[in-house]
């Protein structure tokens, strides 16, 4: 197997570039091991079964560009130095090269139980954390929901959780602690203020600058505070998702891989990376992982993957950065462009809004529509 480009990934960063080179007479190779790609910013609301999970994929037979082949395996090595990349034990060649394998949680080699964490990074995470959660709830007089990591991810999880036990008449405690000091330190102290007031109105005992020590499967010591017969949830980081990389790159504690202006890795011109796989400088520090870099990102990289082939000059990536929104169940936070703050359940409604967008069909951009204009009305799992 050899093909002239190849693509890892096919999110937001690698569906993109694949549609960038749509036209291009010579074939392309993605290498993704899901049947399809998934709309990410929507799991913590299918963990929790206000979204469902039908409008947040579709397959890759039926959005893929015709000259983009889709290999269904998981990329384990890069040679960077070689030119090849290893997926499922067969090792293939290329000529380009677009990195966008996007990102993993991170265990930091805890020695927990993994099969009693719940992680979130993908559409089958979210169905067992719903799956799971919804037997919990029957089983468990007094439910405890315990999340490491106070990112979105892991604030969002855990609001989508203690709403789903309120709607199933089962209240729940949610303990959310973080090694370090300072919620959400990103944001500006009133923001940060309300994302904390919010919690601690519904009862969250946010502990910060507390890790959890132990866990046995069912009870964990956080800080030396025992927690009994809790649901787990880990959201504590995440990290470049393919384990072995060779190569003379520069890379992020997370993993990501430093890249030049036009987003290709300096020493390999024909080696790109986009989304959640690239760390892009601006004013001296990296982006931040977020969907509308990795979209807008994903489709330069491809342009610039073409334009290679044609012997032009590839071109640099000017990011625009135009705001986020993480929403909380009831209430949300973010920023539009233009530096305007967003707060309460209009940002809910935006960000269903937003998944539509950006999603897979016109089904799908319906059902978000849907959830838009009626939020949170998921029925019980």
């Amino acid at each position: 197997m050899h093909p002239e480009t190849v693509i890892i990934g096919g999110g937001f960063a690698g569906l993109q570039a694949c549609r960038a080179l749509a036209r291009d007479s010579i074939g392309v190779l993605l290498i993704d091991p899901r049947p399809g790609p998934v709309m990410l910013p929507a799991l913590p609301d299918v963990a929790g079964g206000w979204v469902p999970e039908r409008i947040t994929h579709r397959p890759f037979n039926e959005i893929l560009p015709t000259n983009v082949v889709h290999l269904p395996w998981s990329v384990s090595a890069i040679d960077l130095d070689a030119g090849t990349v290893v997926a499922d034990g067969e090792t293939i060649a290329y000529r380009q090269l677009l990195i966008a394998a996007g990102s993993v949680p991170n265990f930091y080699d805890s020695p927990f139980p993994r099969d009693r964490l719940y992680p979130l990074g993908t559409l089958e995470d979210a169905l067992r954390i719903r799956q799971d959660f919804a037997a919990y709830l029957r089983e468990t007089d007094h439910p405890h929901v315990l999340v490491s990591g106070t990112g979105y991810t892991g604030l969002e999880l855990a609001m989508s959780l203690f709403f789903r036990a309120k709607a199933a008449g089962k209240p729940c405690r949610v303990t959310i602690v973080d090694p370090t000091p300072i919620l959400l330190p990103s944001l500006p102290d009133r923001q940060r203020r309300y994302v904390l007031d919010f919690l601690v109105s519904q009862g969250a005992e946010v502990r910060l600058g507390v890790a959890v020590e132990s866990f046995d499967g069912r009870r964990a010591v956080a800080g030396g505070q025992p927690y009994d017969d809790i649901f787990y949830c880990w959201a504590a980081g995440s990290t470049f998702a393919v384990p072995e990389l060779k190569g003379n790159v520069e890379r992020l504690r997370d993993g990501r891989l430093k890249v030049a202006a036009d987003l290709s890795l300096p020493g390999y011109p024909h080696v790109f990376a986009a989304g959640d796989s690239a760390a892009i400088n601006r004013n001296g520090q990296a982006l931040r992982k977020a969907v509308n870099f990795a979209y807008y990102g994903g489709r330069h990289a491809g342009r610039n993957l073409a334009r290679q082939r044609a012997g032009r000059p590839t071109r640099p990536f000017h990011p625009v950065d135009l705001g986020w929104i993480v929403p909380f169940h009831a209430t949300s936070i973010g920023r539009l462009p233009g530096n305007l703050w967003i707060r309460g359940p209009l940002g809910v409604r935006l960000h269903h809004l937003m998944c539509g967008l950006r999603n897979y069909s016109f089904k799908n951009f319906a059902g978000c529509l849907q959830l838009a204009l009626n939020p949170n009305k998921g029925k019980k799992p």
